[in-house]
Parts: structure tokens; sequence; C-alpha cells
């Protein structure tokens, strides 16, 4: 190069020939370079040279798409055969959770416009007769008077709100002195009457005039005489017999062994039963005195902030209609129980509700609704221009019967509550005879009746008779049968549908290179054909020539009634095979399903991370293409400028020697 050539950075601005490259920044190459001294189109040049680089990547991305299909079309999979372990799970017996399909019963009613019946765990077949003497409802109380406004003041400032206690056997409950808070009035022991028992009796008690007649004295009263007809009774017929001859002055009822227990009505301590000597009745000793009867014991308990209790001293309370008995918790707070008869074992609760504000009805209201222990609901109900005070309790039963104080309300306002509806429970009557019972709810859903099951009474109608029916409930273990033959076609249909190749899409399913899928496939169906000694074909479960399965009902229910034992023990052993298969398979922990799907996982991560690696490599390369081109255009732009300045220096010197000469 002559001395004194321009370089190319030291070319002026717009010096013919001179290339300027744009740049992306500081410090990097452009990429603007198409071919501005060359001509070439570099950028597509670029594009082609990084798209025979990037080959390999499609290649890796295929492979990740290939295992993203396998992991899906595994987990389908997982969750089809978790599907059918679950419902071959229920055709096995469980002695922990105390399930059995094969005992499985059912309950059905006479008449289930009147009563209607479930089973639960522990049902077996049975039967019961009954008749649904009344349905369970809830106390109510209103006030005997009347006021003209809500906003008339009724209250002196408290009122006390028990709940249940009549059926324990106590018409009134009333402070006595101050009492606060809740209490529960607790009966830990019910009254009972006298009893005497006759000796054991035959299995037939032959009456006739020699032994038929009962002479007896009830609190040492007069001598009450009844005769019974002469016949061949059974000790229930002969109980039966003598309860209806004293007019309810006895219960009667039969032993274990035969004897006759003669129990007065009359309860308590005070009340007696003697045998006159002129009782000449089969099995009874003239002249025999009872056993003293029992009074009650009532205890009242503070009940605590967080609901526990703290007990009171139990007191004896005679069963004397009319009696009022004061009974004390341990902090000498004392409510007064007014006795309407016999004493019975149970609980009631009773409240000291404070009235806010001005104690008008509307306060009382407020206050009665505003404490759910109570579990009330009240109104000011109005009654032609006035307003009576009603409430309601929010649960049924003979324990939700509402009383309150005789001093709750103020003279000349409400009056005192009387009760609008009598709580009652749900009562099923059982038997006709001596030995007849009755079964109680305090809700219409009776529980247990029989081993697990439980009736709902819909309609009381003590003449109507209702028979509940419990059997083994053969379509139910039926249908639990189809739906596990349903769900294992279901397996085998998706691995089917997905191990097929698509000759248009030129493309296999997600599982047609799975050995697992075949295995399965394999297994279900090698179960469901058995062996020679326990074949499912028996039971009406087959395999069809496309080797989907098939489940028979009439089958099932033919070999069912013909060996039940048969068929539990071949259908138990089917659902334990495909339970196993299913559990092996699709294992949340370490189910081979499951270990696929993770090595697939695992395998799209492992890819993902080469492309990531590969991605930076080709960024790296194509910036080095980038520059290798921007490089070229530079240096042809500074061949060309030197060149266009030694052809103008070479005319130059043309023109100098042409002149000189």
């Amino acid at each position: 190069m002559p001395s004194g050539a321009p370089t190319t950075a030291a070319a002026p601005e717009g010096t013919p020939g001179s290339a300027r490259v744009p740049t992306k920044g500081p410090g990097t190459v452009g990429t603007t370079i198409d071919g501005l001294i060359s001509g070439m189109n570099t950028t597509q040049i670029i594009a082609q040279l990084m798209q025979l680089e990037r080959l390999p990547e499609q290649a890796m991305t295929q492979r990740q798409t290939t295992a993203q299909n396998m992991v899906t079309g595994l987990q389908g999979l997982n969750t089809k055969v978790s599907s059918l372990g679950t419902l071959a799970k229920a055709l096995v017996p469980d002695a922990v959770a105390k399930t059995n399909l094969w005992q499985t019963a059912k309950a059905t009613t006479s008449d289930s416009s009147r009563v209607t019946a479930t089973t639960g765990t522990g049902a077996v077949p049975g039967s019961l007769a009954f008749t649904v003497t009344s349905l369970a409802t809830a106390g109510s109380a209103v006030s005997t008077g009347t006021v003209a406004s809500t906003s008339t003041q009724v209250s002196a400032g408290s009122i006390l709100v028990a709940k249940g206690a009549t059926a324990l056997g106590f018409s009134g409950v009333d402070a006595n002195g101050a009492v606060t808070g809740t209490h529960k009035i607790t009966v830990t022991q019910s009254s009972t009457g006298p009893s005497i028992t006759s000796s054991a009796q035959a299995s037939t008690i032959r009456v006739d005039g020699s032994n038929n007649v009962l002479s007896y004295k009830l609190d040492n009263g007069a001598v009450k005489t009844v005769t019974i007809g002469p016949n061949n009774y059974p000790p229930g017929q002969l109980a039966q017999a003598v309860q209806q001859a004293t007019s309810g002055d006895l219960r009667v009822v039969v032993g274990a062994n035969g004897a006759i227990t003669l129990t007065s009505t009359h309860e308590g301590a005070a009340a007696t039963l003697a045998l006159d000597p002129g009782t000449t009745l089969a099995g009874f000793a003239s002249g025999t005195s009872s056993t003293a009867g029992v009074d009650g014991k009532v205890r009242l308990d503070i009940v605590n902030p967080d609901g526990s209790s703290t007990p009171g001293v139990a007191v004896d309370v005679a069963p004397a209609a009319g009696l009022v008995k004061p009974v004390s918790d341990l902090n000498g707070q004392t409510v007064n129980l007014t006795v309407s008869g016999p004493i019975r074992a149970g609980s009631a609760t009773a409240t000291q509700v404070a009235v806010g504000g001005s104690q008008t009805l509307a306060d009382v209201v407020s206050a009665l609704n505003a404490d759910p222990t109570l579990g009330v609901s009240s109104a000011a109900v109005s009654v032609g221009g006035a307003y009576r005070l009603q409430v309601s309790s929010t649960t049924t039963g003979a324990g939700s019967d509402i009383t309150f104080g005789s001093g709750a309300f103020q003279a000349n306002t409400l009056g005192t509550m009387q009760q609008l509806t009598a709580g009652s429970d749900t009562v099923l009557h059982v038997g006709t005879g001596s030995g007849a019972y009755d079964v109680r709810s305090s809700t219409t859903t009776v529980t247990g009746i029989l081993p697990g099951v439980d009736v709902t009474a819909l309609k009381a109608d003590a003449s109507t008779t209702v028979t509940l029916g419990v059997t083994l409930d053969t379509q139910g273990m039926s249908d639990k049968v189809k739906a596990m033959v349903d769900q294992a076609n279901a397996v085998l249909g998706y691995i089917s549908s997905n191990s097929t190749w698509d000759a248009t899409k030129k493309v296999g399913g997600p599982l047609m290179s799975s050995s697992l899928a075949r295995t399965l496939t394999d297994q279900i169906t090698t179960a469901v054909i058995g062996t020679s000694s326990s074949s499912p074909a028996m039971a009406g479960v087959s395999v069809q020539k496309d080797g989907t399965l098939v489940f028979d009902p009439q089958a099932f229910a033919d070999a069912w009634a013909k060996n039940p034992t048969s068929v539990q023990t071949t259908m138990t052993a089917l659902g334990q095979q495909i339970s196993d298969l299913a559990t092996q398979a699709s294992d949340p922990i370490d189910g081979l399903i499951t270990g696929q799907v993770q090595s697939q996982q695992q395998t799209i991560t492992d890819i993902g991370k080469q492309i990531d690696d590969f991605e930076v490599r080709m960024t790296a390369r194509q910036d080095s293409l980038t520059r290798q081109y921007a490089a070229l255009e530079t240096a042809l732009g500074q061949l060309q400028s030197q060149s266009q300045w030694l052809g103008g220096q070479l005319a130059g010197l043309s023109a100098n020697t042409a002149s000189s000469k």
C-alpha cells in the first residue's frame, strides 16, 4: 500500500465505497448486513446454514413429544386401572372395614308410604312386624295471656326456661332464689313399683277353678280380687290375661324361665304390693308381700362454659304428683321441681335467660332466639289485634317439651306458659301379647331396629301393621360384578385404541411400544378365564372372541341361587386377582405404571435441558456467522474504497503527465 493511503476507519463519511454496518449495541456485531457491499442475501444464507445446524434439535424435540405422549397415555391408563382396582376390591370381603359384598343385605317394607328402610354395615337377613304408634314431634308452649303490643313490658328482667323436664316426670321447674346460667337436671335412677315373681312356670299352664284367683292389695289398701278364665295358657298368654284383668293396676311380664312378675303401677318407696290369702293363681303363693318400690334420684348439675358439667348431689324424689322438690347444685343454687308422676332416667336443661332492653315482649323474643344453647325458636304471634308469646323446640322427641318458671312474666301480661304441642317420640310397637314392646326414637328415624338397619317413619297408624324384611341383595352383588367387568373393558379398550397404527398420519399410538400395556391386557383376560377349578364363567363372567369381557346377569343369578358359596369363592378370587394386579400397576408410590410415567417425565426433563444447551450453542453459532459475514462486508468495503482511491490517484497521475508534455 502506498505511503499515505487511507484506511476505512480514516475514510471520511460519505466517501464513495465506504461501508457502515449497523450494530445491535455496544460490544455486539450487527445483524443487518444483507449484501450492502457484496450484493449477497447474507441473512438468508445464515438462516439456511442455521437450519442445517438445527437438524439435531428436531430429533430431540420429536423424542420429547413422543415421551410426552407416552406420559399422557400412561396417566390415562393409570387412572382407569386404579378405578378397576377399586371396583375389584369391592368383591373382596374386608375384615377390618367389616364389609362383605356377598353378605350385603337390602331392606324393604310392606308399606313404603308409612315406613322406609335403609341398610348399612352389619345388616343381616331378618324380618320384624310393628305398628307406628306415633311420629316424633317438637314440643311447643304458648302464653295464656296476650298483650296489645310487642313493646309492652312483660318481664322483670330474667326468665327460667326448661327443656325436656316433662319427659323426666316434672311438670314445673322454678327458680328458688337466685339462679344463674344453665343447669342440667339429671335423673340418675328411675322410680319403680314393688313387684312379686311367681315360681317357674311350665310351657303350658292349665288354669281351672282351683287356680284361677288373684287377690292383691296396693299400698296397704283394700283387697282386689280378679278371676282368670279357665284355659291352657302359655306363660305369655297367662301374663296378658292377668294384666287385662287387673285393669291397669299391675304390669305383668314373663321371665326367661317362664316365671311371671307382677309389678305395681304405683311407684316409689311408699308403694306396696301384697297377695291376699285368697290367691290361688298358679305359681303364686298366697300371703306373699312384695319388695319395696324405689324413689327416683335427681341431681342439679352445673353446665360450665366449655360445655362440661359439674355434677351435684343426687336426692330422692318420690313419684307423687304435685310434690314440689327443691334440688341444689354444689354452689347452693336451687330449683324447685314439681312432680307429675313416675320419675324417669334422663336429663333436661334449665337456663336463666336475661332479658335486656325494657323487658318488652319483643325483647323476650329476641333474648330467647339469641341463645342457641336453649334449642328453641320464639315468636310474637298476632291473634285478633293482640300478641301471644309462642315458643317451639328446634328438636323433636319426648325430651323437647318446653316449660317456663311460674313467675317468668309480670302479672296481667302474658300470664303463664301452657303446653301447645307435646313433644313426642317416634314409637314403633312390636307385638300384641304380654311381651309386646315399644321402640322409641326422638326423630322420625329409628336407628338399628335390626342390626345395621334404620327405618324412617312417615305416617302414624296404630291399626296398620308394617313388615320390615331384610334379604341378601343379589341385585346389588350383580351390579358390583358388572361394574368391575365394564371397567375392565374400559381398560382393555383404552389400551387397544392407544396401541394402534394410524395409517393416515403414519404414527403409532402412545402405548404401541409399551410392553406393560400388553402385559396388563394378558393378565386381565387370564384372570377372567380362570382355572379348571375356579372359572368365573360359571358366574356369568367370560372372555369373548374379540378379547373383550362379557357379564351375563341371569347366569349370575342362576348360579347364586344354585350354589352361593361357590359363586362367592370364585368371584372373590377374581376380585382379589384383579385388585392385586391393579395395585401392582397403579400404586402411586411403586406401581409399574407410576414408575414408567416418572421415567418418561425424567426423559422429558433431560431432553429439555439438552435443547436448552443446544439453543445456547445455536445462539453462539448464529452470532459467529453474523460476525463473519459482517467482517466480510467490511473487508469488501475496505477493498472497494482503496480501489476507488487508487483509481483516483492513477487518474490524477495520468492527467499531470499529459499536461507536462
